[in-house]
């Protein structure tokens, strides 16, 4: 039976570009999809998993956030302050005093997620093998998935680092929602940087890992996105 993870890092500091006019007075991670604030979907995963801490970055209009937070007795939240936002990979680097030495989910706030069977957090935590392994990264198939940016995804996602590869549900897309180790965040640059770079070193280390999800999959970056994801939810 692997080990429980312990603590989550949810990556919520960002601008929200995209997701502007709504963006100008209301955090991302509090613009509804089918009447919730998006982020209270990966705090529900997280807390049916039976997480324990949940270190969560912020900047833009973070004291909207902050206070959405504190609302929540039930859940034991650390807030990392951005004074801008320091792009993935920097806003686990600022996060790390918070992070411990054991591995971390990390997620992003604008994924939605459903599971089939056993849950994608439990799927990842058997998965998980600390001894080969900085990143496991869960991978959608890009046909079945709702938002997507256009990336590199197929850089990391390949036949040899990928368990339960099919060549049916190929190409997959990188989901946003992971397990790594805080080691990684040693010798991390300081400053703006993309998780990716992390994601690379790892790579040519054979330390990147990559995990099939099983069920739906939303990525609410737009209001496009959002539109198309509450259609979806309303038939689930």
């Amino acid at each position: 039976m692997a080990a429980k993870i312990k603590t989550a890092m949810l990556l919520a500091a960002g601008y929200g570009t995209r997701l502007k006019p709504l963006t100008n007075h209301t955090p991302k991670p509090l613009v509804p999809v089918a009447g919730r604030p998006m982020i209270e979907y990966a705090l529900d995963q997280l807390r049916d998993y039976g997480i324990e801490e949940i270190v969560i970055n912020v900047s833009h209009l973070k004291d909207q956030l902050t206070a959405h937070l504190a609302a929540h007795k039930n859940l034991r939240v650390t807030i990392s302050e951005e004074a801008e936002p320091l792009e993935t990979g920097g806003g686990l680097k600022n996060a790390a005093p918070f992070l411990g030495n054991e591995p971390v989910f990390a997620i992003n706030s604008d994924i939605l997620w459903t599971n089939e069977g056993e849950t994608a957090l439990e799927r990842l935590t058997q998965h998980w093998n600390d001894a080969k392994m900085d990143f496991l990264l869960l991978a959608q198939p890009k046909s079945r998935a709702v938002g997507h940016d256009q990336g590199e995804d197929h850089l990391f996602i390949k036949p040899e680092n990928t368990f339960e590869w099919s060549e049916l549900d190929a190409p997959y897309i990188i989901s946003g929602i992971g397990i790594f180790h805080p080691r990684v965040l040693r010798e991390a640059p300081d400053g703006k940087f993309s998780v990716k770079v992390l994601w690379l070193r790892a790579l040519a280390q054979n330390r990147l890992f990559c995990l099939p999800h099983h069920g739906r999959w939303f990525q609410t970056g737009t209001l496009a996105d959002i539109r198309k994801t509450e259609e979806v939810i309303g038939q689930l």
